[in-house]
This record gives C-alpha cells, structure tokens and sequence, in this order.
C-alpha cells in the first residue's frame, strides 16, 4: 500500500542454469580439476516466516562463530537482494548492539558492514535472481571476484522463502 518495494527496487525473476562439482581436494586433484575455492563453514538458520527477510543475518552470526572469523576478515559479503529495503534491514541489524544481544546471543553488534563491500556487483537486483540456482550463481559470482581482487575470503548469504537464512563462508583457492 505505501508503494515501498516496487518493480524499481525489487530483482527480476530471470532465467539461469548452472553446475557445480564440489568435492575433497585429494578427488579434485586426482581428476586433474583444479578448484576455484573452499568452503569453509556453512550455516543455515530458522525464523519466523513473518520476518523471513532478515534470515541471512541469523545465519551470517552462526557462520562467523562457526568458522572463527569476523566479518571485517571478509573482502566482501554478498546479501541476496529479495528487494533493497530487505538488504538494508540485514545491514542495520549486522551493525546493531541491541539486536545482537537480544536476538543472537552475541555481547556486541555482528560487525560494520561497509557499503563498498556489499553486493560489489550490484547483488540480485543488478544481476537477476535465477530461481533455484540463486545459491550457485551467489557462490560462482563470489568465487571469481575473489580470484578476481586476488582477497581471500568471501561471506555470501541469503535469505529461504518460509523463514530460513543461509550464509557460506568462501576461500579462494591459490
């Protein structure tokens, strides 16, 4: 009704195919392929599906405890864009005391999340959301802008129709 989220700031549905072999390094070597990179941990978390948008903050503060890294380690942190507005909610939560200790279970805010390493090429708005292989396209954008930049890790995240966030931290192979 307050005309908020709009064709303008929310991302296209669009078409999109992908594959992706994952497995041990040792196989990976042995088959001659080499990697683009490495997971290094992986969270996905449960909300009220009323607020199902905020999903990837739950997750990115289970991934970050999980891996033992902080979110100022990433090079980037990719949030999949349901609509801005979404994004921007995610960024406000990331960054607030009161909602870390209330809700996450942390003594301080998830960290500061720069503009200028969100969603460096422009997240889903910019490059579409290809349903049901968001997740690959997130992580193959992530993978070679790593390679890309030559930085080392990656936060990507997004938030699961229903009430889930899924969040992966990515290493870039050398």
């Amino acid at each position: 009704n307050s005309g908020t989220v709009t064709v303008g700031n929310a991302c296209p549905i669009t078409d999109g195919a992908s594959a992706v072999l994952m497995m041990k390094e040792s196989k990976a070597d042995e088959l001659g392929l080499p990697p683009l990179g490495y997971v290094k941990s992986y969270s996905y978390e449960g909300l009220s599906p009323t607020v199902m948008g905020l999903g990837p903050v739950y997750a990115i503060s289970t991934v970050l405890k999980k891996s033992g890294m902080e979110l100022d380690q990433m090079s980037f942190v990719e949030i999949n864009e349901a609509f801005a507005a979404q994004v921007l909610g995610c960024v406000q939560l990331i960054e607030s005391d009161q909602f870390a200790k209330k809700e996450l279970g942390r003594t301080q805010a998830i960290g500061k999340l720069e503009h200028e390493r969100l969603n460096v090429n422009g997240g889903a708005i910019a490059l579409g959301h290809p349903v049901g292989v968001t997740g690959n396209r997130l992580i193959l954008t992530a993978l070679k802008e790593l390679h890309r930049r030559r930085e080392q890790h990656a936060l990507v995240s997004l938030c699961i129709g229903g009430g889930q966030g899924g969040a992966i931290i990515l290493e870039r192979a050398s």
